[in-house]
């Protein structure tokens, strides 16, 4: 059932973006151009940062939506924005100036304003985050980024280019505390020792330098934890960048180092010999912060003995045997070698696909065969594929398995060319124009991958691999992998086999983009989610006609559901006739999969008689009740009232009125009296009765059973 999220009026401007769901289905942040809902007005722009941000919620009779804008009054140019998972919250940083173009042009401090959307869209209801935050030299313009948050927004991370200086020169990263635990708000720098010093001088590079996750490869996945008290963050050395993490905004552990060199000392990497060793790529950790996942070619266990690049996972937490500890207690605990070939060769670790949100999983790309002999045979004897030597071999590392000894499942080969995998021949991989490189190459920020469930049971992705018995097409289909069975399903499948069951042409079918940027909406896929929490639900787009009501020949959104037993069953979500395509950006699943939200500027509904883009909501068990319709206006004479009072009107063959309905002021009413007929001497007949009535009564009765024969009873 379609339900129309986006309001009807909408001051003549579409949907420009959706910016996110609540993880339960019941509200909706976009962003459009045009005033309207209360918003104040503005010049209407395809500039993001001069649209107006709206929250429609769902009721018992239908979506409204209220403006979520931060008024001009307080931030006039609002240059980077973000919500709550719940929606409850949003965050805006702007430029201090008294118009768009004077804080665009000659702002000289930034700041940080947050809205409870509980509340409403008044000055008094947005919170100033700390001081207006200006360069040293107060130059206009100052270059201070929002990157990512808690959750919460206790702990906000910015990161300053080195033409900036705030509280120290060069690249740095801040971290601005909000004081949510009572103490006050703070403002300091994020990549220092536990002597409060800088751990490196920066490198004169603004692409390196301390960045939050490690942005100089796009990824900052869980890099602020979620209770905020954990920072991962790397910092250059010359050409090389470690890894390290600030606990509680009192103490720094470098991580990417064996365990125990250089334990205790205050200067970290200065007596660690962090310059010296190759450097590490952050690729991920857990929500909680327990677990960061990093790459590297320094042997740092030693059953480490290759040169090759090699992932790595350590544990964070208390030290051995103390049951609970103060944040800046925390130690890493333990270092493994993910990546590790039970062979003695070299993993060759291309990059990594999708962290799991606990970090109990991660989905990785390696070259080398990290399976067992005994695991090979395994795989081999029930009939399925098994990784080679020079492939690009997509495999899944469960650090809970095997009694917390953690093991390596092999997913499959994914594609680096036509009949090509890594170096090796795979006529398993036909298209001779897509290759799946995207899913695991370092420094791309986003990516056709996803995992659904907190330990990433579930892994959604993308390939132009052909890798069930049922893709037999060159084009790009979407799979979900089972880490818990080993079950590896082709879900870009037809409707009830429809379209040679997906298989008849070359359109691709893809996912949302899942992001490893570090804004709160992305880490938690609010505006992107591909697949339903428990893995059953998966929404996809392809221009391929997967159903037989597919009509225009455009992207159309797809959603597959399980059918145990079976490959699953998929169905058209969108109209299948629309004249303008459906984007893979522009549409998500909610975390139950019960609603699947995306925009379309055909209307799906009566109300919807404009041609501008709309959020639509296709919800299981949606609609709301019928409005009432609508009342007639009146005209002419009609519109006067009843001259006179008007009495009931009788309707034949009953004494009760008409429903609705008024007799004429002109039509008089007669109540019919009863008439005594007295017989004449002569006309009574030998029994006493009048002959003459008897008559009179015969000749009645005759005309009424021909009327009624007449009316058809």
């Amino acid at each position: 059932m379609y339900e129309m999220v986006s309001p009807v009026f909408k001051g003549g401007f579409g949907v420009t973006n959706m910016q996110g769901a609540a993880e339960n289905g019941e509200s909706v942040a976009f962003a459009s151009p045009g005033a309207f809902a209360g918003s104040p007005a503005s010049e209407p722009s395809n500039d993001a940062a001069s649209q107006a941000n709206y929250l429609a919620r769902r009721g018992a009779l239908g979506w409204s939506t209220v403006p979520e804008a931060a008024p001009a009054a307080l931030a006039p140019f609002v240059f980077s924005h973000d919500i709550s998972p719940t929606l409850e919250s949003t965050l805006s940083e702007t430029y201090d100036g008294s118009s768009y173009e004077n804080a665009g042009r000659d702002g000289t401090a930034v700041e940080v304003f947050l809205h409870a959307t509980s509340l409403p869209d008044t000055l008094s209801s947005w919170e100033r985050v700390g001081e207006p935050i200006e360069t040293i030299d107060k130059e206009p313009s100052p270059d201070l980024t929002y990157r990512s948050a808690d959750p919460n927004f206790c702990h906000l991370l910015l990161t300053s280019g080195a033409s900036q200086a705030y509280l120290a020169a060069g690249a740095q990263l801040y971290e601005l505390d909000r004081g949510c635990g009572g103490a006050p708000a703070s403002f300091r720098l994020v990549g220092v020792n536990d002597q409060g010093h800088s751990i490196s001088a920066g490198c004169g590079n603004a692409s390196n330098g301390v960045s939050l996750g490690d942005e100089e490869v796009g990824n900052e996945f869980n890099a602020v934890s979620a209770d905020g008290e954990e920072v991962f963050f790397t910092d250059c050395f010359g050409l090389v960048s470690q890894l390290f993490v600030r606990l509680g905004g009192s103490r720094t552990l470098e991580v990417s180092k064996p365990l125990g060199e250089g334990d205790g000392c205050a200067e970290v990497s200065l007596c660690a010999g962090a310059a010296g060793r190759a450097g590490a790529v952050f690729v991920g950790a857990a929500r909680d912060g327990s677990r960061v996942f990093f790459t590297t070619s320094a042997p740092l266990v030693g059953e480490d003995h290759d040169s090759g690049n090699d992932l790595y996972m350590a544990s964070i937490g208390c030290p051995a045997g103390e049951v609970g500890c103060a944040v800046a207690g925390r130690v890493v605990r333990s270092l493994v070698q993910v990546s590790h070939d039970p062979s003695g060769g070299e993993a060759g670790v291309q990059g990594v696909v999708r962290v799991a949100p606990d970090g109990s999983r991660v989905y990785f790309v390696a070259t080398g065969d990290l399976l067992t002999a005994g695991e090979q045979q395994a795989l081999e004897g029930a009939g399925r594929a098994v990784p080679e030597t020079g492939a690009d071999n997509l495999y899944v590392y469960n650090s809970l398995a095997d009694g917390g000894a953690g093991e390596i499942a092999f997913v499959g080969d994914l594609c680096s060319g036509y009949q090509l995998s890594g170096n090796v021949e795979d006529i398993h991989c036909p298209s001779t124009s897509g290759a799946d490189a995207a899913l695991w190459t370092p420094g791309i920020p986003e990516t056709e991958a996803q995992t659904a469930g907190a330990e990433g049971q579930f892994l959604v992705f993308s390939s132009y691999a052909q890798l069930t018995a049922s893709d037999t097409d060159s084009a790009k289909d979407v799979y979900r992998y089972d880490a818990q069975t080993g079950q590896l399903d082709r879900v870009s499948l037809g409707e009830g086999g429809y379209d040679a069951n997906g298989n008849s042409g070359d359109f691709d079918a893809e996912i949302p983009l899942g992001y490893f940027g570090g804004l709160v909406k992305h880490q938690y896929e609010l505006a992107n989610r591909a697949v339903s929490e428990d893995g059953s639900r998966i929404v996809f787009s392809t221009s391929a006609p997967l159903s037989p009501l597919v009509s225009n020949g455009l992207e159309n959104v797809y959603e597959w559901h399980e059918v145990p037993g079976g490959e699953g069953s998929v169905s058209l979500v969108s109209s299948g006739s629309a004249t303008e395509p459906i984007e893979p950006s522009f549409f998500t699943i909610s975390s139950s999969g019960r609603d699947i939200f995306f925009v379309t500027s055909q209307g799906l509904v009566p109300q919807d008689t404009d041609s501008e883009n709309d959020i639509y909501d296709a919800r299981l068990g949606g609609g709301f009740p019928a409005a009432p319709a609508a009342q007639r206006p009146c005209s002419g004479d009609a519109c006067q009232g009843p001259l006179t009072n008007p009495q009931p009107l009788l309707v034949p063959g009953s004494v009760s009125q008409a429903p609705g309905e008024n007799l004429p002021a002109t039509v008089p009413v007669v109540t019919p009296k009863r008439v005594t007929v007295k017989c004449a001497k002569n006309k009574r007949s030998s029994h006493g009765k009048c002959l003459e009535r008897k008559a009179r009564r015969k000749a009645k009765r005759a005309g009424r059973s021909s009327n009624h024969r007449r009316a058809g009873r």
